[in-house]
């Protein structure tokens, strides 16, 4: 089986399993419909396809290819062992971090991120709702620190697995126990510290960036333990408040959200 090959089963086989776990025990009342998993579907695979131009082999051919020219601070300090996995590992994950951070932050990467914010439910195909240009400047990103950092191709691709992994379990509809949700957080980011992250409120949306450990929220004074109060006219305590209709809902007004 390819990499690619075998992230797609991945991929779907956690859809299926996170889907059959928001059936059985949901946070909030579902709203899935066909509709919304062939938009959201639709989506994800236009990115795929961007994928697959910009970046064929995934951030593990980037890897692939630094390790064969002995590029990166792994190869050129010749570091091995286990915990030179574990600290690409975190080296990569803070990235993401910092990664998703900036696009808040600065105006034109908002513009792209802007439409995962503006879901106006939040289950498992939440996860699958990023713009195809947004995912193109995230591979260029994620790829210049892979290849900066030099990572060994197989720990790169293990990390691509839980980061994909990590994305769908903390936007599924999923209720854990109060006390595992308290305990899980010291060190992951459970469904309902990420739910707050989609919380209209800017005081709640610029927290709880984590998308697999909840630590970097917490080093850095970013986590918030509850969402605020909502505020805003539509009461909602999900999604955007300027893209609330129905008509940005559907697939042509995802893909033209960046230019609105």
């Amino acid at each position: 089986m390819t990499d690619a090959s075998l992230r797609l089963a991945t991929t779907l086989g956690l859809l299926a399993l996170f889907a059959i776990l928001e059936w059985m025990r949901p946070a909030r009342p579902s709203q899935v419909t066909a509709a919304r998993i062939a938009r959201h579907g639709a989506i994800s695979l236009l990115g795929s396809l961007v994928s697959r131009l910009v970046l064929a082999g995934g951030l593990a051919s980037v890897a692939s290819f630094v390790q064969r020219i002995d590029f990166g601070l792994v190869n050129w300090l010749e570091l091995s062992g286990i915990w030179v996995w574990v600290a690409c590992f975190l080296i990569l994950d803070l990235a993401v971090w910092s990664q998703h951070v900036l696009s808040h932050k600065i105006p034109f990467f908002w513009r792209l991120h802007r439409l995962h914010h503006s879901d106006v439910v939040m289950d498992v195909t939440t996860a699958l709702r990023f713009h195809p240009f947004e995912i193109m400047a995230s591979l260029i990103f994620k790829g210049s620190v892979v290849a900066l950092l030099g990572a060994p191709p197989a720990l790169v691709f293990a990390f691509e697995l839980v980061l994909g992994a990590g994305a769908l379990f903390t936007h599924a509809n999923i209720a854990l126990p109060k006390p595992l949700d308290t305990a899980l957080r010291w060190v992951f980011v459970t469904p309902a510290m990420h739910l707050i992250h989609h919380n209209p409120n800017p005081v709640a949306t610029n927290s709880n960036y984590g998308f697999s450990f909840s630590f970097w929220d917490r080093l850095f004074r970013t986590y918030r333990a509850d969402a605020p109060i909502p505020t805003l006219p539509s009461g909602s305590d999900i999604g955007l408040e300027r893209w609330r209709s129905p008509q940005d809902q559907t697939l042509k007004a995802m893909v033209l959200n960046p230019f609105a």
